[in-house]
């Protein structure tokens, strides 16, 4: 409810120690930026205590401007009744009185009905907060061993066979026209209901989020705090034979054909009469149970739990983790969510997330624009495109009796689409050659401008044809489906039935047999079709397609590559009360001012910029910019010249593992330069072990664990590891794990890349010259900036900081490190390097003693 009364920021916040300075100006900065419904862009380097900051200081304003909301209403319900007895007193024209008093009684009933929604909602949290945690684990005091139907047994291969899916399961889903939702009820009911405010926090990964709840419990608010982290089914799910399918996407489409109520259906007996007949479905998830959920509900909103909590107690009391915390989230002031939940906007919706005069808080987000243009980009395969046909085909064929003519119209449409989108790669090419096209042209190039995309979209989301071929691809395995068109049609319910329950062989004489692929066939390959036939929706401007053919024709491809990633952003910083991003380092602000807020249509007026300066104090961080090797070499370590200072890096990695004791880090411009380095020095003796960042995802922490306890051990270490790799951003090498940081050379991207000359071409284009160029180094210098804020984490925390490049003594590259890398920079020699280095160390041991 609006008011006049505005919040002025406090001088003290809830802290569960005395905040440093730059502690208490955040939050005052923040609680300021969402009193005035600002667009805030916020900047806290790494390890000065951002994310309880952003906690104490959002949470601080929630619980005031909840107070205030209802301190308001409660004032106006008086003043509104004082007036009225007034009214009777003062007034004499008997008439003038009544039409008052009509208008202040209106008025009155307005609020009244406000403020029962609040009492009504209060009542319901005080239930909720009334349940006692072991009460709900009493009712289960083991956990329950459900015998999961052997139905839900899908296999992990794409390709076996799976019999128990019915055929009725296969059907596209067709509306029926009496079926329609009627939602006037549904927004009734919604406008009956109080809507608090609500915090929603989100960051990259998973476990930064986990570091959220961490910061959450140790906040003064833990106490009295609902919290809730919504994740996707496969963090979340507890069904073991949906939950080993291993991947999203499968999972999600398991899941949901799993909620489907059971129907009747009509059959005709031998007889030829019409009966009802219960449909039988074993494959209902056995966690899916109302009251269970309920209970596990009430159970997240008790306190504040992590992820793997829900998991836990969801598994004791067979109650869905997934569903409990998307119900959880009704009734949560704070709601924590992956980046892709909240940036993408069906996954948005269709977790129920609602962004109306709630808070959005945005952490790391330094890379934020990238990662929605990549979340609203696609890619697809010819692989793709073939299965997909091949598979749509067959499927059409095997069902066409049982569709409606609009259906069928559709898939005929969809049939060729696909046909047109394969033979562009029909031409013989002898190298890899990439084609950029704007939407107009690509539509045009390929023949399929006759058709309304927006549509065909609407009816593959509809009717879940990604879903249903998916499921008629496991029942009838690729391999045996060719295409065979009957001579003669037959009739009749047993001529159908008969005829679906065999596969269909290929044409003995059949004029052009589809290519038999000897590749893998993709998981769901429809799936990425339809992304590449939405993304021809979006505005001439703001995407292109990439074709890149190939002499290997399974490996040529189709790319929507979107150029204006603001444009999805908009719905954001329309619908929120306030939008805050805030990151460690989010240089250059114009970037998010511009391209982020002011494309999204955001007035310049209402944003708001913040930077506060590192807790260290600047003697506790030696960054050096090393210019020249041990024989004077200039360090220029740019993709034509990095191979030949082989021997310039083995000195200065030796003299450093000399001379800092602890762990050293290094990072490498790419995988494939590590490599090298590494096959290099892999025999050299650093008088401490050698441990590299792998490539796979799963044997991160493997590593991490191996390397820590080294450490942990008082012995010395030294880990190579990638920039923008897994372990440049997010992670702690805080104290030894971290006394040294290295980053060899600009990681800049390659240049070259057709989607990257697109996109600076584009912001040539549309902010003049430069501006590409400036994006360019933007890139490199972000990800470098990351990788320093892995070496000090902590106010006592102290480290050096070696840049291995000569460029890095250009004043235009020192400009786009940290302000408090800037004021401590020095430019060095080898020599000089490590003559600084001693001093640093000495003076820090002394102190140590």
């Amino acid at each position: 409810m609006d008011n006049d009364f505005i919040l002025k920021e406090p001088d003290e916040f809830p802290f569960p120690f005395p905040p440093y300075n730059i502690q208490l100006e955040f939050m005052q900065k923040l609680y300021f930026a969402l009193e005035n419904r600002k667009m805030g862009i916020f900047e806290s380097p790494t390890g000065t205590g951002k994310s309880l900051s952003i906690i104490c200081g959002a949470i601080k304003w929630l619980k005031d401007h909840e107070q205030r909301e209802k301190d308001a209403l409660s004032e106006q319900i008086t003043s509104l009744e004082l007036e009225k007895v007034e009214l009777a007193k003062e007034e004499k024209d008997w008439f003038k009185a009544q039409s008052k008093e009509i208008i202040i009684t209106q008025k009155l009933n307005h609020l009244k009905i406000e403020e029962n929604k609040i009492l009504a909602y209060k009542e319901k949290i005080d239930k909720i907060k009334a349940v006692n945690v072991e009460n709900t684990r009493i009712k289960n005091p083991k956990p329950k061993i459900i015998k999961e139907s052997v139905k839900l047994k899908l296999p992990v291969s794409d390709l076996a066979e799976e019999k128990a899916i019915d055929d009725e399961d296969i059907l596209l889903e067709e509306k029926d026209p009496c079926d329609v939702k009627d939602e006037s009820s549904d927004e009734e009911d919604e406008n009956m209901k109080y809507h608090p405010t609500q915090i929603i926090i989100a960051s990259r990964t998973h476990s930064q989020l986990s570091q959220f709840i961490g910061e959450l419990k140790k906040s003064p608010f833990c106490k009295d705090l609902r919290v809730v982290s919504l994740a996707s089914r496969q963090n979340y799910c507890i069904n073991s034979n949906v939950k080993k399918l291993n991947n999203m996407n499968l999972i999600n489409e398991k899941c949901i054909d799993m909620q489907k109520k059971q129907k009747s259906k009509t059959v005709l007996t031998d007889e030829g009469k019409s009966v009802k007949k219960q449909k039988t479905s074993n494959c209902q998830c056995p966690y899916y149970k109302q009251n269970t959920i309920e209970d596990l509900k009430h159970f997240t909103l008790s306190e504040i739990h992590d992820i793997e909590d829900l998991v836990q107690i969801g598994k004791e009391i067979s109650a869905c983790p997934y569903y409990s915390s998307r119900k959880a989230a009704e009734d949560a002031e704070i709601i924590l969510v992956p980046y892709n939940t909240l940036l993408h906007k069906s996954t948005r919706e269709a977790n129920g997330i609602n962004l109306k005069n709630n808070i959005v808080i945005i952490d790391e987000a330094h890379n934020l624009l990238e990662a929605l243009a990549q979340m609203y980009g696609c890619e697809v395969s010819y692989s793709h495109l073939y299965y997909s046909l091949h598979q749509i085909k067959c499927y059409k064929e095997r069902y066409n009796t049982m569709f409606s003519a609009s259906t069928l119209r559709h898939l005929n449409q969809l049939i060729f689409v696909l046909n047109k989108l394969l033979s562009i790669f029909d031409k013989d090419v002898k190298e890899i050659a990439t084609e950029i096209f704007t939407l107009e042209n690509f539509v045009l190039s390929a023949g399929i401008e006759q058709y309304n995309f927006f549509n065909l979209i609407k009816f593959c989301k509809s009717s879940r044809i990604t879903q249903k071929v998916r499921s008629y691809s496991i029942k009838y395995p690729i391999e045996a489906e060719m295409i065979k068109k009957p001579t003669k049609k037959s009739s009749g319910v047993k001529s159908f039935l008969a005829s679906i329950s065999k596969t269909p062989k290929p044409e003995k004489n059949e004029e052009n047999p589809p290519e038999k692929l000897k590749i893998p066939i993709p998981n769901n390959p429809i799936l990425p079709v339809v992304s590449l036939l939405d993304s021809l929706n979006y505005s001439q401007e703001d995407g292109r397609i990439l074709v890149t053919r190939n002499s290997q024709k399974h490996l040529s491809k189709i790319q929507f590559l979107l150029l204006n990633p603001s444009s999805n952003f908009s719905d954001i910083v329309s619908q929120a009360r306030s939008v805050i991003v805030a990151g460690g380092t989010m240089k250059p602000y114009a970037e998010f001012k511009d391209r982020l807020f002011i494309n999204s249509g955001v007035s310049p007026d209402k944003i708001f910029e913040f930077s506060c300066d590192h807790i260290i104090p600047p003697e506790n961080i030696l960054p050096i910019a090393v210019t020249k090797g041990h024989n004077g070499e200039k360090l220029l370590f740019n993709f034509s010249n990095r191979m030949s200072l082989a021997s310039s890096l083995k000195d200065i990695l030796k003299e450093t593992c000399q001379n800092v004791n602890g762990g050293i880090v290094v990072f490498f411009p790419s995988y494939t330069y590590e490599n090298w380095v590494y096959d290099q020095v892999k025999n050299m003796n650093f008088g401490r072990p050698l441990f590299r960042e792998p490539q796979n995802s799963g044997s991160v922490d493997e590593v991490l664990n191996k390397y820590s306890a080294t450490i942990a051990k008082s012995t010395n270490a030294l880990l190579f590891s990638v920039v923008g790799g897994k372990l440049s951003e997010g992670l702690n090498f805080s104290d030894n794990l971290g006394r040294c940081v290295i980053v060899v050379g600009l990681p800049y991207p390659n240049i070259m890349s057709p989607d990257l000359k697109e996109k600076m071409g584009y912001l040539d284009n549309k902010e003049g010259a430069g501006a590409g160029q400036k994006f360019y180094e933007n890139l490199c210098m972000k990800a470098v900036n990351q990788c320093i804020g892995r070496s000090v984490r902590h106010k006592n925390d102290y480290a050096t900081v070696l840049l291995l490049d000569e460029r890095y003594s250009k004043v235009n590259v020192q400009k786009a490190l940290p302000n408090w890398i800037q004021r401590s920079l020095k430019v060095c020699n080898f020599a000089e390097t490590f003559v600084a280095i001693n001093q640093f160390f000495k003076k820090k041991n002394k102190q140590a003693d």
